[in-house]
């Protein structure tokens, strides 16, 4: 016999899947209408190249066309907005410089203001 807590959870069980739309004659999985990229806004899954409901795909397609970089102009560690060279994008190490223009001039500031350095170390407690 089946105990309270058994009895209660088949009773929930029973009324959660009446609202599911999927059942063993409609299964939800890759293959399903509704999981696919299809052009409505249910489906996420790849179909024929594309990924995303309809409005992932205008997103994606609207950020696309207004960034800078693409086959034609990669973004990588050589390119000139990864590397730190005296501009505001490029923030990675170049001979010995880390960071924007705005990056340098801060941490020049502040250690220019640091009461301790070589000379006079921080208290060692």
């Amino acid at each position: 016999m089946a105990t309270q807590l058994e009895q209660l959870s088949e009773k929930f069980r029973k009324e959660h899947l009446t609202r599911n739309s999927y059942d063993s004659k409609n299964l939800y999985n890759s293959n399903n209408r509704n999981a696919q990229s299809d052009g409505d806004e249910k489906g996420k899954g790849e179909l024929d190249g594309q990924v995303g409901s309809l409005t992932d795909v205008h997103t994606r397609t609207e950020l696309l066309a207004r960034n800078r970089f693409n086959s034609g102009n990669l973004y990588g560690l050589g390119s000139p907005d990864a590397v730190s060279d005296g501009d505001e994008r490029g923030k990675g190490e170049n001979n010995g410089q880390i960071g924007s223009l705005s990056d340098i001039n801060k941490r020049t500031e502040l250690i220019a203001s640091n009461k301790f350095g070589e000379k006079k170390r921080y208290p060692d407690f």
